[in-house]
Protein backbone atom coordinates (compact mmCIF):
# COMPACT_ATOMS: atom_id res chain seq x y z
CA UNK A 1 0.00 0.00 0.00
CA UNK A 2 1.36 3.46 -0.93
CA UNK A 3 2.38 5.64 1.99
CA UNK A 4 -0.26 8.25 1.02
CA UNK A 5 -2.91 5.57 1.45
CA UNK A 6 -1.44 4.64 4.81
CA UNK A 7 -1.47 8.28 5.92
CA UNK A 8 -5.19 8.85 5.20
CA UNK A 9 -6.66 6.77 8.06
CA UNK A 10 -4.06 8.25 10.42
CA UNK A 11 -5.04 11.76 9.39
CA UNK A 12 -8.76 10.93 9.65
CA UNK A 13 -8.45 9.54 13.18
CA UNK A 14 -6.21 12.32 14.48
CA UNK A 15 -8.35 15.09 12.99
CA UNK A 16 -11.50 13.54 14.45
CA UNK A 17 -9.90 13.37 17.90
CA UNK A 18 -8.84 17.01 17.68
CA UNK A 19 -12.31 18.12 16.58
CA UNK A 20 -13.91 16.14 19.43
CA UNK A 21 -11.51 17.83 21.90
CA UNK A 22 -9.96 14.45 22.78
CA UNK A 23 -6.67 16.28 22.25
CA UNK A 24 -6.73 19.69 23.90
CA UNK A 25 -4.83 22.75 22.61
CA UNK A 26 -1.11 22.30 23.28
CA UNK A 27 -1.23 18.49 23.17
CA UNK A 28 2.06 17.26 21.71
CA UNK A 29 2.46 14.43 19.21
CA UNK A 30 5.57 12.32 18.76
CA UNK A 31 6.28 10.47 15.56
CA UNK A 32 7.52 7.50 17.58
CA UNK A 33 4.30 7.27 19.57
CA UNK A 34 2.11 7.50 16.47
CA UNK A 35 4.23 4.94 14.60
CA UNK A 36 3.71 2.55 17.48
CA UNK A 37 -0.01 3.26 17.78
CA UNK A 38 -0.76 2.82 14.06
CA UNK A 39 1.91 0.17 13.38
CA UNK A 40 3.43 2.07 10.47
CA UNK A 41 6.75 3.66 9.55
CA UNK A 42 7.59 7.34 9.97
CA UNK A 43 6.73 8.34 6.39
CA UNK A 44 2.90 7.99 6.55
CA UNK A 45 2.86 9.43 10.08
CA UNK A 46 4.84 12.45 8.94
CA UNK A 47 2.58 12.87 5.91
CA UNK A 48 -0.54 12.75 8.10
CA UNK A 49 0.95 15.29 10.53
CA UNK A 50 1.92 17.65 7.71
CA UNK A 51 -1.63 17.44 6.31
CA UNK A 52 -2.95 18.40 9.75
CA UNK A 53 -0.57 21.38 9.72
CA UNK A 54 -1.81 22.42 6.24
CA UNK A 55 -5.41 22.27 7.44
CA UNK A 56 -4.68 24.44 10.46
CA UNK A 57 -5.40 21.83 13.13
CA UNK A 58 -1.87 21.46 14.48
CA UNK A 59 1.37 23.39 14.23
CA UNK A 60 5.02 22.46 13.93
CA UNK A 61 7.67 24.47 15.76
CA UNK A 62 11.46 24.05 15.66
CA UNK A 63 12.76 22.00 18.61
CA UNK A 64 9.19 21.47 19.77
CA UNK A 65 7.63 19.15 17.20
CA UNK A 66 3.94 18.88 16.45
CA UNK A 67 1.18 20.06 18.78
CA UNK A 68 -2.52 20.94 18.63
CA UNK A 69 -2.82 24.62 17.84
CA UNK A 70 -3.59 27.02 20.63
CA UNK A 71 -6.76 28.90 19.84
CA UNK A 72 -6.21 32.27 18.19
CA UNK A 73 -9.47 34.22 18.23
CA UNK A 74 -8.00 36.96 16.02
CA UNK A 75 -7.26 34.34 13.36
CA UNK A 76 -10.74 32.83 13.70
CA UNK A 77 -12.26 36.30 13.29
CA UNK A 78 -10.21 36.84 10.13
CA UNK A 79 -11.44 33.53 8.74
CA UNK A 80 -15.02 34.68 9.33
CA UNK A 81 -14.23 37.93 7.47
CA UNK A 82 -12.97 35.99 4.45
CA UNK A 83 -15.89 33.56 4.64
CA UNK A 84 -18.34 36.48 4.61
CA UNK A 85 -16.65 38.02 1.57
CA UNK A 86 -16.64 34.75 -0.37
CA UNK A 87 -20.20 33.77 0.47
CA UNK A 88 -21.55 37.25 -0.25
CA UNK A 89 -20.20 36.84 -3.77
CA UNK A 90 -21.73 33.34 -3.92
CA UNK A 91 -25.25 34.63 -3.28
CA UNK A 92 -24.71 37.48 -5.76
CA UNK A 93 -23.82 34.95 -8.47
CA UNK A 94 -26.78 32.72 -7.63
CA UNK A 95 -29.25 35.59 -7.55
CA UNK A 96 -27.93 36.83 -10.90
CA UNK A 97 -28.18 33.44 -12.63
CA UNK A 98 -31.08 31.95 -10.66
CA UNK A 99 -31.26 28.56 -8.94
CA UNK A 100 -32.90 25.42 -10.26
CA UNK A 101 -36.42 25.51 -8.82
CA UNK A 102 -36.45 21.84 -7.83
CA UNK A 103 -33.14 22.17 -5.96
CA UNK A 104 -34.34 25.34 -4.28
CA UNK A 105 -37.53 23.65 -3.07
CA UNK A 106 -35.54 20.65 -1.78
CA UNK A 107 -33.22 22.84 0.28
CA UNK A 108 -36.11 24.92 1.60
CA UNK A 109 -38.09 21.82 2.58
CA UNK A 110 -35.04 20.31 4.29
CA UNK A 111 -34.55 23.31 6.61
CA UNK A 112 -38.27 23.68 7.29
CA UNK A 113 -38.32 20.01 8.33
CA UNK A 114 -35.21 20.33 10.53
CA UNK A 115 -36.70 23.38 12.23
CA UNK A 116 -40.08 21.69 12.75
CA UNK A 117 -38.48 18.72 14.53
CA UNK A 118 -36.22 20.58 16.96
CA UNK A 119 -34.77 19.77 19.42
CA UNK A 120 -34.43 16.16 18.24
CA UNK A 121 -32.62 17.28 15.06
CA UNK A 122 -30.27 19.72 16.83
CA UNK A 123 -27.18 17.49 16.72
CA UNK A 124 -27.32 17.28 12.93
CA UNK A 125 -27.43 21.02 12.32
CA UNK A 126 -23.70 21.85 12.57
CA UNK A 127 -22.76 19.42 9.80
CA UNK A 128 -25.85 20.35 7.76
CA UNK A 129 -24.97 24.04 8.11
CA UNK A 130 -21.53 23.46 6.63
CA UNK A 131 -22.97 21.39 3.78
CA UNK A 132 -25.64 24.04 3.09
CA UNK A 133 -23.11 26.83 2.59
CA UNK A 134 -20.85 24.64 0.45
CA UNK A 135 -23.87 23.58 -1.63
CA UNK A 136 -24.59 27.23 -2.42
CA UNK A 137 -20.94 27.66 -3.45
CA UNK A 138 -21.19 24.64 -5.76
CA UNK A 139 -24.33 26.10 -7.33
CA UNK A 140 -22.39 29.30 -8.05
CA UNK A 141 -20.27 27.16 -10.44
CA UNK A 142 -16.93 28.65 -9.45
CA UNK A 143 -14.57 25.82 -8.53
CA UNK A 144 -11.82 28.08 -7.19
CA UNK A 145 -14.24 29.89 -4.91
CA UNK A 146 -15.58 26.55 -3.63
CA UNK A 147 -12.05 25.32 -2.95
CA UNK A 148 -11.23 28.42 -0.88
CA UNK A 149 -14.47 28.12 1.06
CA UNK A 150 -13.88 24.43 1.80
CA UNK A 151 -10.43 25.26 3.15
CA UNK A 152 -11.93 27.85 5.51
CA UNK A 153 -14.67 25.42 6.55
CA UNK A 154 -12.06 22.81 7.49
CA UNK A 155 -10.27 25.35 9.65
CA UNK A 156 -13.42 26.49 11.48
CA UNK A 157 -15.11 23.09 11.61
CA UNK A 158 -14.42 22.71 15.32
CA UNK A 159 -15.85 26.21 15.83
CA UNK A 160 -19.14 25.21 14.22
CA UNK A 161 -19.31 22.13 16.43
CA UNK A 162 -18.89 24.30 19.52
CA UNK A 163 -21.10 27.14 18.32
CA UNK A 164 -24.28 25.54 16.94
CA UNK A 165 -25.29 23.66 20.05
CA UNK A 166 -27.98 25.34 22.15
CA UNK A 167 -31.55 25.16 20.89
CA UNK A 168 -31.95 28.90 20.31
CA UNK A 169 -28.78 29.09 18.21
CA UNK A 170 -29.86 26.03 16.23
CA UNK A 171 -33.33 27.42 15.58
CA UNK A 172 -31.93 30.79 14.53
CA UNK A 173 -29.62 29.04 12.07
CA UNK A 174 -32.54 27.13 10.53
CA UNK A 175 -34.72 30.23 10.19
CA UNK A 176 -31.89 32.24 8.62
CA UNK A 177 -31.26 29.51 6.06
CA UNK A 178 -34.95 29.47 5.17
CA UNK A 179 -34.98 33.26 4.84
CA UNK A 180 -31.84 33.18 2.69
CA UNK A 181 -33.39 30.66 0.32
CA UNK A 182 -36.53 32.79 0.04
CA UNK A 183 -34.38 35.78 -0.92
CA UNK A 184 -32.58 33.65 -3.53
CA UNK A 185 -35.94 32.49 -4.90
CA UNK A 186 -36.87 36.15 -5.39
CA UNK A 187 -33.39 36.82 -6.82
CA UNK A 188 -33.07 39.63 -4.29
CA UNK A 189 -29.29 39.92 -3.92
CA UNK A 190 -29.41 42.77 -1.38
CA UNK A 191 -31.70 40.84 0.95
CA UNK A 192 -29.72 37.62 0.44
CA UNK A 193 -26.45 39.35 1.39
CA UNK A 194 -28.08 40.93 4.44
CA UNK A 195 -29.43 37.58 5.67
CA UNK A 196 -26.10 35.91 5.01
CA UNK A 197 -24.26 38.58 7.01
CA UNK A 198 -26.70 38.14 9.88
CA UNK A 199 -26.14 34.37 9.78
CA UNK A 200 -22.35 34.51 9.67
CA UNK A 201 -22.00 37.36 12.17
CA UNK A 202 -24.34 35.51 14.53
CA UNK A 203 -21.94 32.59 14.54
CA UNK A 204 -18.93 34.87 14.86
CA UNK A 205 -20.37 36.68 17.89
CA UNK A 206 -20.88 33.47 19.86
CA UNK A 207 -17.62 31.75 18.93
CA UNK A 208 -15.42 32.78 21.83
CA UNK A 209 -18.01 32.01 24.48
CA UNK A 210 -18.95 28.69 22.85
CA UNK A 211 -15.35 27.53 22.55
CA UNK A 212 -14.50 28.48 26.12
CA UNK A 213 -17.51 26.48 27.30
CA UNK A 214 -16.47 23.49 25.18
CA UNK A 215 -12.90 23.65 26.48
CA UNK A 216 -14.07 23.93 30.08
CA UNK A 217 -16.26 20.86 29.59
CA UNK A 218 -13.36 18.95 27.97
CA UNK A 219 -10.99 19.81 30.83
CA UNK A 220 -13.59 18.83 33.44
CA UNK A 221 -14.07 15.48 31.71
CA UNK A 222 -10.37 14.74 32.28
CA UNK A 223 -10.41 15.54 36.00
Amino acid sequence: MAKSNLSRPIYAQLSERILRWDYLPGHRFTEEGLCEEFSVSRSPVREALNTLVENGLIEKKPNHGYSVKLLDFDEINELYDVRLALESYVVELICASGMDEKRLKELHAFWVDINSRLPETAKAVAAADEEFHETLARLAKNKTLLSFLRNIDRRIHFVRLADITNEQRVRTTCLEHIELLEAVAERDADRARAVLRKNIDGGRSSVEHAIKDALAHAYRARE
